[in-house]
């Protein structure tokens, strides 16, 4: 498969699963979560965490998280390939240096999503710990930061795919 065919599969999976997580997670979404599942994911405290899962249906949680599972590696390899695509774009040596770094920063926020959805099922099995409440919401701040940083040097590189190509 061509590079530009693997990056428009890896898109439509992206854009599909996103899609499927936010219908699958709506009901997550109420007066005292309005972000889903994301509060969860930050709640560093047990009281907080279970507050939380009270106002929700468990079953439903219980399939957004697994959903989720499959979700990771999909955001994974999308982000991957439009870093190298668009590092490999740019004239700039930082530049290009930056977004590999970036690609290679995926892996950490594949790592600590898969960690975070660990620590919510731990805590949702009945392990109450203080410190899993702590990672989980670190690890989801880092998760989301990494991220982040992706999304924008994406958008901040879109101009290089049409007027800045690098020449060979």
């Amino acid at each position: 498969m061509k590079l530009n065919q693997k990056w428009i599969v890896s898109f439509a999976l992206l854009l599909g699963f996103s899609y499927l997580m936010q219908w699958q997670g709506s009901v997550l979404k109420n007066s005292f979560t309005p972000l889903g599942i994301v509060h969860l994911e930050f709640a560093q405290t047990d009281d907080l965490f279970q507050k939380i899962v009270a106002s929700w249906d468990i079953q439903t949680l219980r399939w957004n998280i697994a959903i989720d599972f499959l979700y990771i590696p999909i955001y994974t390899y999308f982000f991957q390939l439009t870093l190298s695509i668009f590092a490999h774009r740019h004239r700039s040596k930082l530049v290009q240096q930056i977004g590999l770094l970036l690609k290679n920063a995926t892996l950490l926020a594949f790592f600590c999503d898969m960690a975070e959805n660990t620590g919510m099922i731990i805590s949702l099995a009945g392990m109450h710990s203080s410190i899993i409440y702590i990672l989980t919401s670190w690890l989801a701040g880092l998760k989301f930061a990494i991220i982040g940083f992706n999304l924008i040097y994406i958008l901040m590189s879109i101009p290089a795919l049409f007027f800045r190509t690098k020449q060979h």
